[in-house]
């Protein structure tokens, strides 16, 4: 009966410890699970959100400087002129006629026109009531003596 009361005695022991031992790991596993998670939103949702809802903050006005034909015009000078400061700026068009004015303040209206041989363009309005912040603004020279 000795012998047989020990092994008895040791049975729930044993499960009491295996449950108690499993239990904790499992509560070990789910705390680290859930830092884990935890952490990951923290970084990354946040980020990802705030990538998906962030509006630019500045303005860009792109086009391409052609001639009556429709053809770019290569080494054109665009000239843009901040209406509320009275600076301006002048780019020459690359390949095709295309430039690009780039980090412009939406809060400003602007001039823009392109010249080539003493030629110009006519003078286009970017306004600040306009909320889109990529403007495509196609300038035409017409040819000289017109």
């Amino acid at each position: 009966m000795s012998t047989r009361l020990p092994s008895i005695l040791a049975l729930p022991l044993l499960g009491a410890r295996s449950s108690r031992f499993s239990t904790r790991r499992i509560s070990w596993g789910v705390r680290v699970l859930c830092g884990v998670l935890a952490v990951a939103w923290l970084l990354h949702a946040p980020g990802l959100a705030a990538k998906k809802q962030k509006a630019p903050t500045t303005k860009t006005v792109s086009g391409a400087v052609t001639d009556k034909a429709e053809n770019g015009i290569n080494g054109a000078t665009v000239t843009l002129k901040d209406l509320q400061t009275g600076k301006s700026v002048a780019i020459y068009t690359e390949a095709n006629g295309q430039y690009q004015f780039s980090d412009l303040d939406p809060h400003h209206d602007y001039e823009i026109q392109a010249s080539f041989k003493g030629v110009s363009s006519e003078t286009r309005q970017v306004s600040s009531i306009d909320t889109r912040m990529k403007l495509v603004i196609n300038l035409t020279i017409p040819p000289p003596g017109s």
